[in-house]
């Protein structure tokens, strides 16, 4: 990927403060509805829907960095998007920045399931 695609594909999600002592917040950002989540190490961004059942999941649990489906308990690790337990997909996740009071999704990464975020 060359550099300047790498740098159109980090997008606004919302204003730093308004996920300010959330766990959650959902966002509509190109056209795609994502999830960010906090983590102990910073914070992720994921597709708002599980890819198992569209379950919401910011109707889910966060523990440290692992996202649990309350549905079906599908669970992954937030930092690399892996399976976890009774879960047969990766969940796609991107890594998000604060730069200028904005969270800003690397949405190329989301589109193509990035990995490691953490």
């Amino acid at each position: 990927m060359d550099v300047r695609n790498e740098q159109e594909s980090w997008q606004m999600a919302c204003h730093a403060e308004d996920f300010e002592g959330e766990e959650f917040l959902e966002c509509r950002v190109d056209g795609q509805d994502i999830l960010l989540v906090r983590t102990p190490e910073g914070i992720v961004a994921c597709p708002a829907l599980c890819p198992h059942m569209e379950e919401r999941l910011a109707h889910g649990m966060v523990d440290g960095n692992v996202l649990t489906c309350t549905k079906h308990l599908w669970q992954w690790d937030l930092c690399t998007g892996d399976p976890i337990g009774l879960a047969e997909e990766r969940l796609k996740v991107a890594p998000v920045r604060l730069e200028g009071g904005k969270l800003l999704v690397n949405m190329e990464r989301l589109r193509h399931g990035g990995t490691t975020c953490c």
